[in-house]
């Protein structure tokens, strides 16, 4: 099989020959691997992904691309202070082994702002990004499952405008204002998916963290009131598109309370399943049938801080307790952060990868509600 094949006959809960991986790398890290591989990407953006073996290629657009993009010097307003298309002032800073960015304005913390503000035009602001999908989609689209990724889609969007404070608040005091800002934050969104359906991605990524590691950020009836409908109507317009476009969320956190919105919304893959949270082999048990699963390979304590040994042996963990009957895509369950460990990890993590992800499985799995053991 090639690398689309073989994701695509994990999504359609398949056993292919290999579990299909790959993993997401903070910048500096990333650079690392560039140097240690020594690979071109002024020729190819995707050349490490293709080199490490993963089976998709994506990149992201729209408000999440803000800080993957942040880093151009027509966006450079200060020392270490960007500004991006949104009006979102990020701030670069340092730590031991290496740097990251937060936000540090928001646009419409002054409700008033929201009179006067603009909202980016989607088809100018994401026009060097269509450029780029369209030139990937042609040149790698049959060999690699293509993804196009527009997360942070509703709810981060509105709360990046408004601050997270603000919204949350707005979301109880003033309902009809956080209304009509998801709704533009999703109309933003949307119309950049279904330009990226209508060019032939495969899949379509979005997702926004609604949860945290306790549990929502907002009631669940609230959540159900207000953004799931919204989510409704963008699956049902990518899917009047292409019917088989596969969707993606995204959500960190503990997500036991919104796994069923999430089966009757239409969600094929689960993002990322954060393993320190969540009960991964007691949800692969129930909800198995309905997501592939995306990620779940610790990034906070193992990839950051663990030895080798432990990253391989939390690869074969994953594999063991989610590889059983295909609908595993092989990931970190989020970046890869800047640490003392992080390549040594990172070139462990693909050693493991490559060496356990051949079907039939090296391996037994023995899979238990609280414990997944590997058994050789």
């Amino acid at each position: 099989m090639n690398p689309r094949e073989r994701v695509l006959t994990a999504l359609n809960h398949e056993e292919p020959d290999k579990i299909p991986y790959d993993s997401w790398m903070a910048p500096d890290v990333a650079d690392a691997m560039v140097k240690l591989l020594n690979v071109d990407l002024s020729q190819d953006r995707f050349a490490m992904a293709k080199r490490l073996g993963h089976d998709m290629l994506y990149a992201s657009l729209g408000i999440c691309d803000g800080f993957n993009s942040i880093y151009k010097e027509d966006r450079k307003i200060g020392e270490n202070l960007y500004q991006d298309a949104w009006g979102i002032k990020w701030g670069k800073k340092s730590q031991k082994y290496g740097h990251y960015c937060e936000m540090i304005e928001h646009p419409l913390a002054d409700i008033k702002a929201y009179d006067t503000y603009k909202f980016p035009d989607p088809l100018v602001a994401e026009k060097d990004g269509f450029e780029m999908f369209e030139k990937l989609i042609k040149d790698d689209g049959k060999e690699y499952a293509i993804l196009g990724g527009v997360p942070c889609t509703i709810f981060e969007a509105a709360w990046y405008l408004r601050g997270l404070e603000n919204f949350l608040m707005d979301l109880y005091l003033n309902k009809d204002f956080a209304m009509e800002l998801l709704k533009k934050t999703m109309i933003y969104h949307l119309d950049i998916s279904k330009k990226l359906v209508e060019m032939g991605v495969d899949i379509i990524w979005w997702g926004d963290d609604v949860s945290n590691e306790r549990g929502p950020y907002i009631s669940p009836e609230l959540y159900r009131e207000m953004i799931k409908p919204l989510y409704a109507h963008m699956i049902q317009e990518v899917k009047k598109i292409n019917k088989n476009v596969k969707i993606a969320y995204h959500c960190d956190g503990k997500l036991d309370w919104i796994l069923d919105d999430l089966v009757e919304l239409g969600i094929d893959i689960l993002n990322p399943v954060q393993p320190d949270v969540n009960d991964v082999a007691e949800i692969k048990e129930k909800y198995g049938k309905h997501f592939t699963f995306w990620g779940n390979v610790d990034t906070r304590n193992v990839m950051s801080n663990g030895s080798c040994s432990d990253v391989v042996e939390e690869v074969k963990n994953v594999i063991s307790t989610l590889a059983p009957g295909g609908g595993l895509i092989l990931a970190s369950n989020h970046t890869i952060q800047a640490t003392a460990r992080a390549v040594d990890n990172t070139i462990a993590y693909y050693w493991a990868c490559e060496k356990y992800r051949d079907y039939p499985l090296r391996v037994s799995p023995v899979i238990s509600k609280k414990k997944v053991d590997w058994v050789t």
